[in-house]
This record gives structure tokens, C-alpha cells and sequence, in this order.
């Protein structure tokens, strides 16, 4: 069976599929305190096998898969803007505070639901405090996607995923073919599979952006560690109706340049910047509260893998330490007469806030029991 990248789908497609939505959209409904999460079937379920299929997860992401799926499609790697890395976006250095060890990459097996065609991809995620120190929170649409007549990014749902904080792709070698899993080099605190997932209720019935609330929280479990992640990393504050329009931080792993907005030819030289999924990110700066969906806006250049990456309020870059109140969740582009257009690339970052449905994920999920 053949694996791809979903990032690799047409953008014209996907630029279809914002077209069609479009005389759909009216505004999204404010989220309510009494909406319960949803949870989605289990990737490693509860049992008398739970280790042996928590092994299997997590031994499936071989170097040449995790390179396949994690690095950029270029023969090259990230380039940085004429004059230097800016707060647009810069490379976050490794070993440097809380965050270099609570921000991590996921990697996916999305299945298709309609054909069971199999694809993959990589997003961000974050580990957060919690009751059971075993949570980890990302974008929901990093788990399910289902965009209607399944035009542009289709109708799947991840079926396998795993999380490595503090990942370091600078010695992930290109187009490998190699079976060994990944070191210390690649994954300094391990190699974690998903097991349990919760993604707001609005998204379970409208996973397409069209109605916002794209928040995930999944717990974590180690085959060859039994502590806990927060044990093994340390773990972000997480926050819930904080003031909007502040000065925050964004932290993910871009990687994929088709729909890199600051690509070559797209912006001014100055601008112009490429990413290669091997490091963290970090992107500074002063957001606008969008009053449709409750997200948080600022100006970034981070290309897609920085989806569910941490969003930060009053972070502390000696420490690394700051209160997650939100996961990117898409771009906005205030250029485009039609708005949706701007949601595949912009020279915008939008992310979700946390609100009422997403600490009911969060709430679910850290107050889960553990195998």
C-alpha cells in the first residue's frame, strides 16, 4: 500500500472546495459552557493487548517514514529571509526553556472513511498540565477532516499517531529507505503514540473550518517509559477565555512550501523565506480578535505542519514558559475578496482560543483514566 502525504493534494482543489463553501457561510454560532466533547474511537483501546498495539503505533514511524512524511518536498532545506529569520517566524533553539521540550510534531496515518485509501501527514502539538500529566493539545482537524462532496482535503480521520516532543530533524536524512526507529538525536524524550482523542462538538459535525472551535486534546503513552509525558518533558499552563488582542507567540513545525504564503515569487524579496519541517518555530507578535470565529489573528509566516502548534499568552522566552490559550488553526488573507480563499495561505496566522467547548475537550481528556 502506497503512503502520500495529504499536504500533496491539489491546491486547486482545495481552492474549489473554498469556493463552493462560500455561499454557504453565514457566521459561526458562539460556543456554549454546556456542549460536552466528542470523543473519537480510540487508536490504542483499552486491554489485555493495549502495549503490544502501543508498540506497534509507535514502531511503524521508521526514519524513512517519519522523513517522508515530515520533511518538506524539496531537495533543499529551510532558507531564511535576506536580512535574517524575523518575528514573522525564526527558528526556536533546541534545549532552550520549557517550550523546547513541550512543543513537539505529530506525525499521522489518516484512512480514508469513504475508500480507506491511506495518506500521511505531520502537524504540532503541546504538552499541557493536567490531572493524568499524560495530555497533549493540537488542532481537531489534524485528527478528522470532512469537507463536503469530500472536494479539496476529503473525508478522513487519523487511524494512527504519534507525538515527539522537542523534535530535531537536522540529522533526519532525505529520502531515506531505513527501517531503524528514530534516536535521541531525532527524539530526545521519546517516542509517544496516541491513545485517546476528544475534539470539540462543533467540529465533530463540521469538520471543515466552515463553524471554527478546531481544538483536539489526546493522551500519551510511552511503550518503553512508564511515566507519564508531563514527567519526562514538564508541561504548559492552559487557559480558558483569556483577554484577546495580546501579544503572543505561536510554535510549530512548518514544513510544507506549495502553500507556504512567503514562498519565492509570492512576496516581496524581503519576505520571502522557505521551511523544511526539521525545527520549531516560533512566530511574535500583537492579535486581533476575529468576532466570527473566536480566533485569535496576527501576522505570521509559518508554512502547514504548524497546525495545532501552541499559541501563547505573557510567554517568558528565558524561561520558555507561558499559558496556552489557543492551537493555529488556519491563515487568513484580509486581501481576498472572498475570505475562504485566504484559509489555504495568508500572510495571517489564525488560531483558535480556547473557550467553553474547547476546555470541555481539555476537561475530558485530563480527567481520563489511564491504561
Amino acid at each position: 500500500m502506497s503512503i502520500a502525504p495529504l499536504s500533496r493534494r491539489a491546491t486547486t482543489a482545495a481552492l474549489g472546495l473554498l469556493a463552493l463553501l462560500a455561499a454557504l457561510l453565514t457566521t459561526a454560532p458562539p460556543a456554549r459552557a454546556d456542549v460536552p466533547a466528542f470523543e473519537l474511537l480510540p487508536m490504542v483501546p483499552a486491554g489485555a493487548d493495549h502495549q503490544q498495539k502501543l508498540r506497534a503505533e509507535v514502531e511503524y514511524w521508521t526514519l524513512a517514514r517519519m522523513a517522508a512524511t515530515g520533511l518538506n518536498h524539496e531537495s533543499q532545506d529551510a532558507t531564511a529571509p535576506p536580512a535574517g529569520w524575523d518575528n514573522l517566524s525564526k527558528p526556536w533553539p533546541q534545549k532552550q526553556g520549557l517550550i523546547s521540550r513541550t512543543a513537539g510534531k505529530l506525525f499521522m496515518v489518516y484512512t480514508d472513511v469513504s475508500t480507506g485509501a491511506v495518506s500521511t501527514s505531520s502537524c504540532s502539538g503541546d504538552v499541557v498540565t493536567s490531572g493524568n500529566q499524560s495530555v497533549v493539545v493540537t488542532a481537531a482537524h489534524c485528527l478528522r477532516i470532512h469537507t463536503p462532496l469530500d472536494i479539496g482535503f476529503g473525508n478522513v480521520l487519523a487511524t494512527n499517531m504519534v507525538f515527539v516532543p522537542g523534535f530535531n530533524g537536522a540529522s533526519l536524512p532525505r529520502n531515506t529507505t531505513s527501517t531503524a526507529l528514530p534516536g535521541k538525536d531525532i527524539a530526545p524524550y521519546g517516542v509517544w503514540g496516541v491513545t485517546r482523542e476528544w475534539i470539540t462538538n462543533t467540529w465533530s459535525q463540521s469538520a471543515d473550518w466552515m463553524l471554527g472551535r478546531d481544538m483536539a486534546a489526546v493522551l500519551v503513552a510511552n511503550p518503553d517509559d512508564p511515566r507519564p509525558i508531563e514527567q519526562v518533558t514538564g508541561a504548559q499552563r492552559i487557559g480558558f477565555g483569556q483577554p484577546q488582542n495580546q501579544t503572543n507567540h505561536i510554535f510549530g513545525y512548518p514544513t510544507i512550501n506549495e502553500r507556504n504564503y512567503y514562498r519565492p515569487g509570492n512576496v516581496p524579496a524581503a519576505l520571502q523565506r522557505t521551511f523544511d519541517g526539521r525545527s520549531l518555530m516560533v512566530t511574535a507578535g500583537t492579535t486581533r480578535n476575529d468576532p466570527v470565529y473566536y480566533n485569535d489573528v496576527m501576522p505570521g509566516a509559518q508554512a502547514p505542519g504548524c497546525s495545532g502548534g501552541a499559541f501563547l499568552q505573557n510567554f517568558d522566552p528565558a524561561t520558555g514558559e507561558g499559558l496556552q490559550v489557543g492551537v493555529f488553526s488556519r491563515y487568513d488573507d484580509p486581501g481576498q475578496i472572498i475570505g475562504l480563499f485566504g484559509w489555504v495561505q495568508g500572510p495571517n496566522m489564525s488560531s483558535t482560543h480556547f473557550g467553553a467547548e474547547e476546555q470541555a475537550v481539555y476537561s475530558a481528556a485530563a480527567a481520563a483514566s489511564l491504561p
